[in-house]
């Protein structure tokens, strides 16, 4: 987390220099002292809105007024906008006042109080009621959502249902240890919350449709082949089985594929990291593969598409077996995941 921190007087610097101190990735600012670890601002506006374009978060040591009318004019979204703290040049309270869910405003105020001995100033509703944060819960886990504003609307209904001290359900395809009070895990409630890989996955009446990014996708494919052949068959396999490209974390194939451009693009085009394997480590993979004679005599291992899913997925399990599809081999492998609320 990237983290500015700004001071307006002499004393004040000298706190936020021990935050930035202690904080990793923090900058120190002030409009007061110029060091070598300490930059100079003349104008507070221009520095916010450099803060708000480069930093994850903001930390003011001083006013609460002055960190809000700086703020102000830069505010989009929660799902947008930097965590703002504002600790007074003590470090008695450290207040989370802007991003405290999404943007870990809160963490970063509890941060913060810890290096001050000071104490964090949290107001988030479901944080004082003690009550689940599901949106929290879906950023630490990397869950992702296919449709963003539905999700935003739904999420905001589960907190309040929460809040109210109504049932929310929760379905996953996935372990998990003991839920937190509120959420039950039946399909018997018009709004809840659903964990899978899956693309169409309407279980409640309103549902929160959370991908895990677990899925590995192993290919094997002919030299040259081109990008669209390689997105048409990946594609396609992935329709067939109804799972969502949100839900595939890497994409994973043999050394001697490494530099073929058609697969390079597609991992580019979809932000997908290519995992590279040698011969020898698909081979030593255990499990019960499609053997070919012809793949082995040509890369020195019996099976390339499987074999990669599976060393991509940490020896998960292949959820689909090789699919041919032009000329290009498709497998998938899930890494194995279990949900906690810890």
């Amino acid at each position: 987390m990237k983290v500015y921190v700004i001071a307006f007087t002499k004393k004040g610097t000298i706190l936020a220099e021990k935050i930035c101190q202690k904080l990793e990735k923090a900058m120190c600012f002030s409009m007061k002292v110029a060091q070598d670890d300490i930059e100079i601002v003349t104008s507070l506006d221009n520095w916010t809105q450099r803060a708000f374009e480069e930093a994850d978060g903001i930390v003011f040591v001083g006013a609460c007024g002055i960190a809000v009318r700086a703020i102000a004019p830069y505010l989009k979204n929660k799902y947008q906008d930097p965590a703002v703290v504002v600790a007074d040049e003590k470090g008695q309270y450290c207040i989370s006042v802007l991003s405290g869910h999404i943007g870990n405003g809160n963490v970063l105020a509890e941060k913060v109080a810890n290096i001050t001995n000071g104490t964090p100033v949290i107001t988030t509703a479901t944080d004082v009621n003690g009550v689940f944060a599901v949106d929290v819960w879906a950023k630490e886990n990397g869950f992702l959502y296919l449709e963003q504003e539905k999700a935003k609307k739904v999420m905001k209904e589960i907190s309040a249902a929460l809040l109210g001290e109504k049932t929310v359900g929760f379905d996953s395809m996935f372990y998990c240890n003991k839920l937190p009070k509120g959420l039950v895990a039946t399909k018997d409630c018009e709004i809840g919350i659903s964990v899978s890989i899956y693309k169409q996955n309407k279980i409640f009446q309103r549902t929160l449709a959370l991908i895990a990014p677990v899925v590995h996708i192993g290919i094997g494919c002919k030299k040259d082949t081109s990008f669209e052949e390689i997105e048409q068959s990946v594609f396609s396999v992935l329709e067939e089985e109804n799972i969502a490209i949100e839900a595939v974390a890497a994409v994973a194939t043999i050394n001697l594929k490494q530099n073929e451009k058609g697969l390079l693009t597609f991992c580019q085009s979809y932000q997908k990291h290519l995992n590279i394997f040698s011969a020898e480590e698909l081979s030593n993979v255990e499990g019960d593969f499609t053997a070919s004679e012809f793949v082995l005599e040509k890369t020195g291992v019996d099976n390339i598409c499987e074999r990669a899913a599976m060393c991509s997925a940490q020896n998960g399990k292949i959820i689909v077996s090789k699919k041919a599809k032009n000329g290009v081999t498709v497998a998938l492998a899930m890494k194995t995941m279990m949900l906690s609320f810890s």
